[in-house]
């Protein structure tokens, strides 16, 4: 038998690419080990990191304290005789229909914005109750011959414009709910009599 001729390839010689034939899958590609160190010895401990102090923050800008603002102007308060004798003979009449927790409130200070001069509140049990403390007010402006400017009835609350007085008739727990006396804190709580 013959013997093969070995060819040598010239090192200058570009090499050749390998053939894929298709449809043929590739090979993975092969991850490179990682290199070995020379010696044994375990990697030395890095040093810790220096971390740079922060730089200090700047001093708070000193700012002028914010003036303070007058209180606004409250117009005075203007007397009305009528209005409040008109109150005060509404909260009698809630009183003798047996109303609880009457209280009669001057908003003369805030008429302007509001509209009236006084706020007359009382509760009652029922809605019968609170009816009748309706129509006993009626039956008080019809003998000065005067009609209310509206009247808003419902089963638990019952609302009487008058002009210059408002009165609101609850049952206790919408009369809770509503809390016109927390909302009028700040007005002046008057004797009925």
């Amino acid at each position: 038998m013959a013997a093969k001729k070995k060819t040598t390839r010239n090192k200058a010689e570009p090499k050749k690419k390998p053939v894929i034939k298709r449809g043929a899958k590739k090979a993975p590609a092969r991850k490179a080990a990682p290199k070995k160190s020379a010696s044994k010895k375990p990697a030395a401990k890095k040093p810790a990191r220096k971390v740079a102090p922060r730089k200090a923050r700047r001093a708070p800008v000193k700012r002028p304290a914010p003036k303070k603002r007058a209180a606004p102007k409250q117009a005075p308060r203007v007397p009305n005789p009528e209005g409040l004798e008109l109150a005060r003979a509404v909260a009698q009449v809630a009183l003798d229909k047996k109303a609880e927790n009457v209280q009669l409130l001057d908003l003369t200070h805030k008429a302007g914005a509001v509209g009236y001069d006084y706020l007359v509140i009382a509760s009652g049990d029922s809605d019968v109750q609170l009816e009748a403390m309706k129509s006993g007010v009626e039956e008080l402006l019809k003998a000065r011959a005067r009609k209310p400017s509206s009247v808003e009835p419902s089963p638990d609350w019952v609302c009487l414009n008058l002009d210059d007085v408002v009165v609101h008739f609850f049952t206790p727990d919408k009369r809770e709910m509503y809390d016109l006396e927390g909302l009028w804190s700040d007005a002046q709580r008057l004797p009925l009599s």
